[in-house]
């Protein structure tokens, strides 16, 4: 048996220059794209290949429940984990920390690890190791740390797909990758080739969507606007009369002004993040830009709590 704890990175988005661009959203892994966060994609590859999955990450104290945050950290939570995977009858744990989208080969990896004989095994791509490692359970600490840092590894070599999303730049990649080369399933429905629409759309007969393309849930597109060049309008969104969203991302609940030219940007209610020049505006005027108001609370990992083998933080 096998179980595996992912845990929620507390890298933020940085641009290549070394700035930062301030999204109220957190870890690239955590934004909505093509209708899913990265970390829940994840969850569900390894929900497919492993007994058991957990999401460990912070939440506010007023969350879906109405119950008060647990009060432990994520180390102590994720050693509370692994014991609970141990005393199942886990034989080893992955421990995952999402702060990039990866595609690891679940089985292969444990018969490499079990092929090594060592307590530890990390997973490595081309360009440097991951953060996701196989341990025997039996290797858990009861401190607060998972083994001791002169605890002896081996490193897989996964061949599978990886992005770092350190960067919007990283983020725009992984949209145009899995808009191009089936990456992951996306969600929603491919009405005609390249071009995939989500439930609650409304897309005025005069707008068009070039292909590659994705409409999230509940957005609406007015007349005449164009979308375009492997562009993505996330859940909730308006883009609004007769303007252009040219290979850009339009993340959720975000609205888009009259008669307005988007290109190369990502753009996060009143922010907009220009990937050709690594500049970051901060737009004043909710004619323009604004953040759409959704009624009820937005839930930080999207569809994770309703899958059944997910365990969330706040048990």
């Amino acid at each position: 048996m096998l179980g595996t704890i992912i845990i929620a990175s507390d890298q933020t988005g940085e641009v290549h220059d070394g700035s930062r661009w301030d999204s109220p959203r957190g870890p690239w892994a955590t934004v909505e794209v093509l209708g899913k966060p990265s970390i829940s994609r994840l969850a569900e590859t390894f929900g497919k290949e492993c007994d058991f999955v957990s999401v460990i990450a912070d939440e506010p104290n007023d969350g879906p429940s109405g119950g008060e945050s647990c009060g432990f950290s994520i180390p102590e939570r994720a050693t509370d984990y692994c014991a609970r995977y141990r005393q199942a009858g886990c034989e080893a744990i992955m421990i995952v920390r999402c702060g990039a989208y990866m595609e690891i080969d679940v089985a292969e990896m444990f018969a490499f690890h079990r092929e090594q004989g060592l307590g530890a095994t990390q997973a490595t791509a081309g360009d440097g190791p991951l953060d996701a490692w196989m341990i025997d359970s039996c290797s858990v600490l009861d401190t607060g740390t998972f083994f001791a840092s002169d605890f002896p590894f081996a490193s897989y070599r996964s061949q599978g797909y990886v992005n770092r999303l350190r960067s919007p730049q990283d983020f725009r990649r992984l949209v145009l990758d899995s808009l191009s080369c089936g990456l992951f399933r996306l969600e929603g429905s491919e009405i005609r080739p390249g071009v995939w629409i989500c439930d609650g759309v409304q897309i005025d007969r005069s707008a068009r969507i070039v292909a590659p393309a994705f409409i999230g849930r509940n957005v609406q597109i007015s007349d005449e606007c164009l979308i375009t060049r492997g562009s993505n309008i996330e859940r909730n969104s308006r883009i609004d009369f007769g303007t252009a969203i040219e290979n850009s991302s339009i993340l959720p609940n975000t609205y888009v002004g009259i008669g307005l030219d988007l290109s190369h940007s990502v753009v996060d209610g009143r922010s907009l993040f220009n990937l050709r020049h690594n500049v970051n505006l901060e737009i004043s005027d909710p004619v323009v830009l604004r953040r759409n108001t959704v009624h009820g609370r937005e839930r930080q990992f999207a569809d994770i709590g309703s899958l059944p083998w997910a365990l969330s933080s706040a048990e």
